[in-house]
């Protein structure tokens, strides 16, 4: 049994041009592939890492903020 590809192209079949692939041959000169256009974008996975690592350091301010509160409260009411 032979191996199929299934993205790959079909012989006597006319590959849809998408609307990016057709604003990017009108943007981009030369060859260059919409990919070239977007290598500096941040993908869906180092987003969510970025957001999660900025949650987790202001879950820590949140903590610190309180306790050094609770701290000067203390200070100032002399227990």
């Amino acid at each position: 049994m032979k191996a199929r590809r299934p993205f790959a192209p079909q012989p006597g079949k006319k590959l849809i041009l998408r609307k990016s692939e057709v604003a990017a041959a009108a943007i981009l000169p030369g060859n260059r592939s919409i990919s070239d256009a977007r290598e500096d974008v941040m993908s869906n996975a180092s987003n969510a890492l970025l957001w999660a690592a900025l949650y987790f350091a202001l879950s820590f301010a949140a903590i610190f903020v309180v306790w050094f509160a609770d701290k000067m409260r203390t200070n100032f009411l002399g227990k």
